[in-house]
């Protein structure tokens, strides 16, 4: 695969990191794709799934507050909302694709993102797949946790910063810390580009802000979708893990009930990850979706 260039969008006091994968010979409409909680915009580098991009150009797209994002006044923590959310990516979607329609993918905070966009900028979004995404922001497992420690101060909030400052240690707790997201372990752990994932993103988690992170986990709790779900007229597959730890099936279950074009994957006995614990059942699907809104 060709060498990514990563390009930078400066948008009200953020500067937000671009990866692009421009196709000279594209015959179909481009993929975007947003990352999770704590991750970075080299997410989907190695484990890019060659049948959803073929014929397409792709981009991945920096969260805020998750390096190398920045805030550009040199703050580490700079406020964030769904509004604010929606048009930083949206201004960084029109820096990387100036015309045209093209497909959102987002995975868990990810997800969330591509279906606010479509709240809020639906003119030129094809289509939006959201793999363990949600509508509240309000998560359990290992991200509830975080959630709940960042919420506190003193005790919590120390916590927060001495289970963050571990995670940030070495590329084997991010790995162990990977696991937890899973269901199904060993499919996980065969998922070919496991490894090199989180290679490449190892180096922006390290670089991460943790009272950025901190602040993005709190900012978290009052993101709700609900409210505007009705008008989102976008087609919108929702892909869910039926054993998922972090976004319970329950509540994925309930925002594709709830979106107007919305569809619902259920995949079986898999976790928060799903496109790495059951790739087989994951691309498949997802390249029938993105063809059939083309």
């Amino acid at each position: 695969m060709p060498e990514s260039e990563l390009k930078w969008v400066e948008h009200a006091g953020h500067r937000i990191a671009c990866l692009s994968h421009p196709n000279p010979e594209a015959d179909r409409l481009p993929v975007v794709w947003l990352h999770g909680l704590t991750m970075s915009v080299r997410f989907w580098e190695a484990g890019m799934f060659d049948l959803a991009i073929e014929g397409r150009s792709w981009y991945s797209i920096s969260l805020p507050l998750h390096a190398p994002s920045v805030c550009e006044d040199g703050s580490k923590v700079c406020h964030i909302n769904e509004d604010l959310l929606a048009a930083l990516l949206f201004e960084s979607l029109n820096h990387l694709i100036p015309e045209g329609r093209f497909h959102l993918v987002g995975h868990s905070l990810g997800g969330f993102a591509a279906m606010n966009l479509a709240a809020k900028f639906p003119a030129r979004i094809a289509s939006v797949t959201s793999v363990g995404g949600f509508m509240r922001g309000r998560a359990k497992g290992i991200e509830g946790a975080l959630q709940f420690l960042a919420s506190g101060d003193f005790l919590r909030k120390w916590l927060f910063y001495a289970g963050f400052w571990m995670l940030k240690r070495h590329v084997l707790l991010l790995k162990a810390a990977t696991f937890t997201y899973a269901r199904d372990w060993r499919s996980l752990a065969s998922f070919p580009a496991l490894d090199e994932t989180l290679a490449m993103v190892f180096p922006d988690v390290k670089a991460h802000s943790i009272a950025a992170q901190r602040a993005f986990c709190r900012y978290l709790l009052e993101m709700d979708l609900f409210d505007e779900v009705g008008g989102i007229s976008t087609p919108v597959l929702v892909v869910a893990g039926e054993k998922d730890p972090i976004i319970p099936y329950w509540h994925q279950v309930k925002c594709a009930a709830a979106l107007p074009a919305g569809e619902l994957l259920t995949i079986p006995n898999v976790g928060h990850l799903a496109f790495a614990e059951a790739p087989e059942r994951f691309v498949p699907v997802l390249v029938d979706w993105l063809e059939r809104h083309e």
